[in-house]
């Protein structure tokens, strides 16, 4: 998180890791469901068993509370992508592999994480537009391209059109994560199954991941 939103919200962050994480997770998923508009505060509280006055002395106004999400969701998985990612493997491949197990683990404390960034980056609102686009350059700025740091591209065949290379490795990588991810959010809190699904989602990418590799390199 910024510095300002660490000042503005420090009561909030003070609360127990149980009751922001209660908080946190019910407004992302009003926010998950509905554009900002549409988004109903109410909801949110009764969600997170707190009142209305509760959540306004927290952030003040739903605005607030909705770029504190933003803010605090893209900035958790940019020091996770920061923390996690082996800057020392090459292979855009492995890099992906890398990139689906911390996403995974994300939705294990926040289930309707990245179901909100994807709401978020389309949303229209002209009280929170301008916003998220400065919000979205500096996480674009310091995750992703942190993550393709290094790769070598010299593995691709020669001749191959690298662009489009890495975004059909892109497209496949979201095609597979789309197709765990309800089922890995209905299941979060059967460890068991939760794991057997993360389990499927890996064999799966790196069964892909093998097949897009005889196409692509060399």
């Amino acid at each position: 998180m910024t510095e300002r939103s660490k000042k503005l919200y420090q009561a909030f962050m003070n609360l127990t890791e149980e009751k922001r994480q209660a908080i946190i997770n019910a407004a992302l998923r009003e926010f998950s469901l509905n554009n900002y508009a549409t988004a109903s505060t109410n909801k949110i509280v009764s969600n997170a068993n707190i009142s209305k006055g509760i959540l306004y002395h927290y952030f003040g106004s739903k605005k607030n509370l909705y770029l504190f999400l933003y803010d605090y969701t893209t900035t958790k998985f940019s020091e996770a992508l920061n923390r996690q990612i082996d800057l020392a493997e090459p292979d855009i491949f492995k890099r992906y592999e890398q990139i689906m197990k911390i996403k995974v683990d994300l939705m294990k404390q926040y289930h309707a994480l990245f179901d909100f960034l994807k709401k978020a980056y389309a949303e229209t609102s002209s009280e929170v537009r301008d916003e998220l686009n400065h919000y979205n350059a500096a996480f674009q700025k310091n995750a992703y391209v942190t993550a393709f740091e290094g790769i070598d591209t010299s593995l691709f065949r020669e001749n191959l059109d690298i662009k489009k290379a890495i975004d059909t490795i892109q497209w496949v990588t979201d095609g597979i994560s789309h197709r765990y991810e309800e089922r890995l959010k209905a299941h979060v809190d059967n460890q068991e199954l939760f794991n057997e699904l993360i389990e499927q989602c890996m064999e799966e990418a790196s069964e892909y991941f093998l097949f897009l590799k005889t196409l692509l390199y060399q």
